[in-house]
């Protein structure tokens, strides 16, 4: 019997084992905020993009506004209400 193949399979699965445990991060900088975004689920079921896409929702929602007023809670710009206008 040969064990060269036993040997491979074990050698492999000790390999997928090691790599499903790898904590990976990604971060992001929106200049007022940053934000570290880690996990240990292998790339197959969350890809490096979505992992970096995740830190820079996560970055954007932390940043505060200029004036102060609170967390951005959306990255869209609103259109004002046609009765927020002011009449001349």
């Amino acid at each position: 019997m040969n064990s060269a193949p036993i040997a491979t399979a074990a050698a492999l699965a000790a390999l997928a084992l090691c790599a499903c445990s790898q904590e990976r991060k990604a971060e992001a900088d929106t200049g007022t905020a940053q934000a570290t975004v880690s996990t240990t689920a292998p790339p197959g079921a969350v890809p490096d993009a979505q992992l970096q896409q995740q830190a820079q929702q996560a970055a954007t929602a932390a940043s505060t506004p200029v004036d102060g007023s609170g967390p951005v809670t959306t990255t869209t710009a609103v259109a004002p209400t046609a009765g927020g206008a002011a009449k001349k």
